[in-house]
């Protein structure tokens, strides 16, 4: 399942997010890319990705906006939030909300596979 898996990747930075699309594209994944917290919402209820990334910072709502709109619609779909920022609390409300992993960013793609990988083999 894990080469077939669809995964969105949620950042306001847009070449971040085209860079990690590309790159597991290669690795035989199935990526989406969304660059605010309404877009992902959209392609979450329409899309039912497989695993979700995304960025806790968003221009328009909080990463953890995100956590909880996936975790209502599937309790199982594992969910990778990362940020710039070590922000006091903000890595454990994440985990809180529902988000398996927490990640500090820059993350190298070697990292982002790995985490990715184990992420869906459970």
């Amino acid at each position: 399942m894990a080469a077939q898996a669809k995964i969105l990747i949620v950042d306001d930075e847009r070449d971040l997010v085209d860079a990690y699309v590309r790159l597991l594209e290669r690795s035989g994944y199935r990526c989406i890319g969304a660059f605010d917290a309404n877009e992902a919402i959209r392609m979450i209820d329409a899309e039912s990705p497989d695993l979700v990334i995304t960025d806790l910072s968003l221009p328009d709502a909080n990463g953890i906006e995100i956590v909880r709109r996936v975790r209502a619609k599937s309790p199982v779909t594992p969910i990778i939030v990362m940020s710039g920022h070590n922000t006091a609390g903000l890595h454990e409300a994440a985990q809180a909300a529902g988000a398996n992993l927490s990640l500090l960013k820059p993350v190298s793609i070697a990292e982002l596979q790995r985490v990715i990988g184990e992420a869906l083999a459970r």
